[in-house]
């Protein structure tokens, strides 16, 4: 009977342990969107830009909260949203065969005279997670992001939102899992960019 009862107190001790963390603790998430690699190969140069952080509370990526109270907060390093999300964009197009390149501010586009200025502004991006006592985490992603492509040549507009959301449940919490999760959604978003558009004579129009 005392064996039964400090194996249940140990168990109980080992999901605490799991549950909680360190309360307040930065917890980073980078992005880094898994590119299904594509032969498309256009000629045009799409220049992008930093995108704007417009999200009501840019701080944080999100909250994880445990099971003993308190919370933990998802981060990406370096804090700067909008550059991130606009290098994983530009990643990502990469991966799918476009020529871009990604400068460091409006100012530095001419010089590469590009075909075509993609820039984007985050309406949401988050991460966020709820460890419940004797359960599972609860994960959860979202994002939405507006973007504009400019074509050079005739100044028209291609304008665009990429939405995305997931939910993952997890019996072990592992910053890696919510590192995945996002860029999962994040990928499923930005697939309508190269999707739902094409190019003609490099300019970049909807289909």
């Amino acid at each position: 009977m005392r064996r039964g009862i400090l194996n249940v107190i140990g168990f109980v001790g080992i999901l605490a342990l799991a549950g909680c963390g360190a309360k307040g603790e930065v917890v980073p998430i980078n992005l880094v969107p898994v590119v299904q690699t594509s032969t498309q190969k256009p000629d045009a140069l799409v220049v992008i830009v930093p995108f704007e952080d417009a999200r009501p509370e840019p701080t944080h990526l999100g909250t994880r909260s445990h099971i003993m109270g308190g919370q933990s907060y998802f981060e990406i390093p370096g804090g700067k949203h909008g550059d991130a999300v606009s290098k994983a964009v530009a990643d990502y197009l990469k991966g799918k065969g476009w020529n871009v390149m990604l400068v460091k501010s409006a100012d530095s586009i001419a010089p590469e005279k590009p075909d075509v200025i993609l820039t984007g502004k985050i309406l949401a991006l988050s991460m966020d997670a709820q460890s419940r006592f004797l359960r599972t985490t609860e994960m959860a992603a979202k994002s939405k992001i507006a973007v504009q492509a400019q074509n050079t040549t005739d100044d028209s507009n291609v304008r665009m939102t990429l939405n995305g959301a997931g939910s993952q449940n997890v019996f072990w919490f592992d910053a890696e899992d919510a590192e995945k999760l996002l860029n999962d959604v994040l990928a499923e978003s930005m697939e309508k960019l190269t999707t739902d558009t094409k190019f003609e004579h490099k300019m970049l129009r909807l289909k």
